[in-house]
């Protein structure tokens, strides 16, 4: 996949902004990511693979068509799908709300039913966290209890996202897709669920929202996380005590990976106490 170089002029206002990359527009139906200086080229090579391994295991729409350079930053030019994020979607239409929990399920559960050997394995990923240095508070005592009961907790092959809440869902109101692959893994179910709880129920909102619009938003997400869960349950019949064990892992991962610099503390202070259960 070639690496092509284009001047930084050419670039219209950003479409959208996120905390690593801004989407603009680009040739035909096509999108530019431009990932922020600071993002790990790792990260970025990531979810290169994973936007490729997803797109030909048909569990996204997203298609990755090469990487560009632009300065100093890294792209990835991607296929433009319709619609708005979930979440958008269901503020436009707010009966479209009900119906998000079991959309969330049918589109991650096709997720999980697939298997994978090309994406990087999600307990690997945990360990690799555990040598960052926002996980450098832990003692090393409290690091190999961490590896102990990750030594215990199944393997798996099948696709985590890892990242999956509504705005990560684009919808047309006929068909959805699954997007922003950084993050993904392969491993267990149950993984990918724990994941989904902690950003539905405790991840850190978009920030500079007003008050306002930031306790609507709370409203609708813990709901969306109970009925969420509540289906998962119904069609797999996956228990609590299955997603239990890996909130863990993710808090792990959540800090060493995506290290948002206002979670930190915070973090580490759920670590520490999942770490005393």
């Amino acid at each position: 996949m070639c690496v092509d170089n284009h001047p930084p002029e050419r670039l219209d206002s950003p479409l959208f902004t996120s905390r690593s990359s801004e989407i603009y527009s680009w040739e035909g139906s096509r999108l530019l990511k431009l990932f922020n200086a600071e993002v790990d080229p790792f990260l970025i090579e990531n979810e290169k693979i994973n936007t490729i391994e997803a797109y030909q295991k048909g569990v996204t729409k997203v298609k990755c068509y090469g990487m560009i350079q632009i300065e100093n930053r890294t792209g990835m030019i991607i296929e433009c799908v319709d619609g708005k994020p979930l979440i958008s979607l269901a503020g436009s239409h707010p009966m479209t709300a009900f119906s998000v929990p079991r959309l969330m399920v049918e589109l991650q559960l096709q997720l999980h039913q697939t298997q994978t050997d090309i994406i990087r394995s999600y307990k690997e990923m945990v360990i690799a966290s555990l040598d960052t240095p926002p996980l450098a508070f832990l003692s090393t005592k409290e690091k190999e209890i961490i590896m102990t009961r990750l030594a215990f907790l199944p393997d798996g092959n099948s696709i985590l996202h890892l990242d999956y809440h509504p705005d990560n869902i684009m919808s047309d109101r006929q068909s959805a897709t699954i997007i922003d692959w950084m993050t993904a893994a392969r491993g267990v179910p149950a993984a990918d669920v724990a994941a989904t709880l902690y950003l539905l129920n405790e991840g850190e909102m978009i920030p500079g929202l007003n008050k306002v619009v930031a306790l609507a938003l709370e409203s609708v997400r813990k709901y969306l996380c109970k009925h969420y869960l509540k289906e998962y349950q119904r069609t797999t019949g996956m228990t609590d005590a299955e997603i239990a064990p890996w909130r863990l892992p993710f808090l792990i991962v959540r800090l060493g990976v995506w290290n948002i610099e206002s979670e930190v503390l915070i973090l580490q202070k759920k670590i520490r106490a999942a770490l005393n259960e």
